[in-house]
């Protein structure tokens, strides 16, 4: 009962399946940017809206502009509590671009902050998610005489980790974070060292990410947790580490998943220990996307709370800890050997 009930909510999901790989990645902005562009670097009076470049007045910022016109609509880009805030500090002479706001992480945003302006906000707080319209751009230059009605418009973002400025580029453009792997770890927590030997497994580096069964509202016992695929890719099929000793294989808690990457992920190869697939998945290769509910963990009696991932780069094991735990969603640079 418990397994059927588990496999027609994977269906189900995987039929209303919009994305779940959010970890460390940030949603659209700006109503007509949906891929976040920066304005361009050098704009026509010479400054930059990347991360750490000078603006206009001849400061650097270490902050980003994404390009948005006056009026568009502006989207959370992290989920957390909403609160307002003056940019320029109060000061008369901006007043008319003095708005904007400070989103503070929660959920798989924990720790992180974002500031956001200048913008007119639809409200002034409370609890937002991701990609909830929370009000329209300004324009930055109302205060200037002198006109920058060149330069491109755009809102600027800030992001903050444990209160200290960081570079939002590679979460906001082409980011490679995994996103979350196991339903019941939303922010990928690792059970040890990054990046280690398991003889549990093949006994190649990699992640023991932890994975704790779910405990649903109303259910008597708990239940597996979905495991989402960190990558898009097809799936090559099962994994099966242990024979008996005719050479078959057997055993509850000897299962897994492999995954050939494709797209953006090109290159990459990833190995999941300790998940059954779906059994719509089958033995073929059948393309997923990456967020896709593509398996379950195995709940053997001796099935342990986590799930052991293994990665190769053209066929080679490479350590991608920081786009696992989104501390930096940037494409590795992997040693030419």
């Amino acid at each position: 009962m418990m397994k059927s009930r588990v496999f027609h909510l994977l269906i189900l999901i995987a039929a209303l399946f919009v994305g779940a790989n959010t970890l460390g990645c940030m949603k659209k902005v700006c109503g007509n940017n949906a891929q976040n562009e920066f304005r361009r670097c050098p704009d026509t009076d010479g400054s930059c809206g990347n991360y750490h470049t000078e603006r206009s007045s001849g400061e650097i910022i270490d902050g980003v502009d994404v390009r948005c016109h006056v009026g568009e609509p502006i989207y959370a880009p992290i989920e957390g509590e909403m609160y307002f805030w003056r940019p320029f500090g109060g000061k008369r002479e901006k007043s008319c671009a003095d708005h904007g706001v400070r989103i503070e992480g929660t959920g798989q945003w924990q720790g992180y902050a974002v500031h956001i302006s200048s913008v007119k906000l639809s409200f002034y707080g409370g609890h937002v998610e991701v990609g909830v319209e929370i009000g329209e751009a300004l324009n930055r230059y109302c205060f200037n005489d002198r006109g920058q009605h060149d330069v491109e418009p755009h809102v600027e973002i800030k992001l903050y980790k444990e209160g200290k400025l960081i570079d939002p580029t590679h979460h906001l453009q082409n980011c490679m974070c995994t996103g979350q792997i196991c339903e019941s770890n939303s922010r990928n927590t690792l059970l040890g060292d990054p990046f280690k030997t398991d003889k549990r497994f093949n006994g190649v580096r990699g992640w023991d990410i932890e994975c704790q069964m779910i405990n649903d509202d109303n259910e008597d016992s708990p239940r597996v947790p979905m495991i989402y695929s960190p990558i898009a890719g097809e799936t090559v099929g099962r994994i099966r580490l242990f024979t008996d000793g005719n050479g078959a294989y057997t055993g509850c808690d000897n299962d897994g998943i492999f995954i050939v990457g494709i797209d953006d992920w090109l290159g990459f190869e990833v190995r999941l220990y300790n998940v059954k697939a779906r059994s719509d998945i089958g033995f073929g290769r059948k393309r997923i996307v990456q967020g896709e509910p593509i398996a379950t963990r195995l709940g053997c009696d001796n099935s342990p709370d986590s799930v052991f991932l293994e990665v190769r780069f053209e066929g080679r094991v490479v350590n991608i800890t920081d786009i696992i735990t989104a501390d930096n969603c940037k494409m590795p640079n992997f040693p030419v050997f």
